[in-house]
């Protein structure tokens, strides 16, 4: 396990880039601006996942499980072309044009409730991408995680990003009178934008508990933590982030896992 806290920073590089390419998917009006929104918010995290993980893993076939608005599957195909790329969604035709312009295969699956014969039709992965997804899981975990080994190849990687349930960021919405995200907004984007918001977020234990359970075992784990820029509260954020997370880096913002199937 890293002692030190990683770090993603905005990149307004890696957020033009990325904004160029959501009207091209040919979505609504409400949900290009969310994926504007997401661009502005998580570009910068998606393009340091999709560094670490070409840095650090060979792999030639990746499934990423929850893909809209597809701003990981645009980062990771621009640093691998030749990268056989499937993209699981809950419903494909909110981005209609998206897998044409990516050249990625979008498979309408929901993972909590799949299609027995459609996950089949899938095959293996030697990367199975999981990012931000955990904390949104509302029905049957251990299933849904199973399932996740089940497409995994026997020397393949899950990746997997959760919000850090212990971070510094949980710990001021308790001190709010919160235990985690407003459950009225969480639970309206199912309504609003077709997908669920956060249900619940995790300790780094609790993660492990689960991914154990279900057939993994830990390879690599760090904390991670956002820095935003352009704003004189974000700075402040910044500087009080930065000292915090140095002495005590398991109040980042973020885990990063690596697991693979257990032997």
């Amino acid at each position: 396990m890293s002692t030190k806290c990683a770090v993603w920073s905005d990149s307004p590089e890696v957020i033009a880039d990325c904004a160029k390419i959501v009207p091209e998917f040919r979505s609504s009006e409400e949900l290009r601006k969310w994926a504007e929104k997401y661009v502005r918010q998580h570009a910068a995290r998606c393009s340091w996942d999709a560094d670490f993980l070409v840095k650090n893993y060979e792999f030639s076939s990746c499934l990423n499980v929850g893909g809209a608005p597809f701003v990981f599957e645009y980062l990771i195909k621009k640093a691998r072309p030749d990268l056989s790329m499937v993209s699981l969604d809950l419903d494909p035709k909110r981005f209609p044009e998206a897998g044409r312009v990516l050249d990625v295969k979008i498979a309408e699956i929901n993972i909590e409730n799949p299609d027995s014969a459609a996950m089949q039709m899938l095959g293996k992965f030697e990367c199975v991408v999981f990012c931000e997804i955990f904390e949104h899981l509302r029905m049957d975990l251990l299933r849904t995680v199973s399932l996740l080994r089940d497409l995994l190849a026997d020397n393949g990687i899950l990746y997997l990003t959760t919000p850090n349930g212990l971070g510094l960021y949980s710990l001021r919405e308790y001190l709010r009178g919160r235990t985690g995200s407003d459950p009225v907004m969480e639970w309206g984007k199912l309504t609003r934008l077709g997908h669920m918001g956060h249900v619940r977020e995790y300790s780094r234990a609790e993660v492990c508990g689960v991914l154990e359970h279900c057939g993994f075992v830990l390879e690599t784990s760090m904390y991670r933590r956002s820095r935003h820029r352009g704003t004189v509260r974000a700075e402040m954020m910044n500087l009080v982030k930065t000292a915090v997370t140095t002495g005590l880096p398991w109040l980042g913002d973020e885990l990063v896992l690596v697991f693979r199937k257990a032997a």
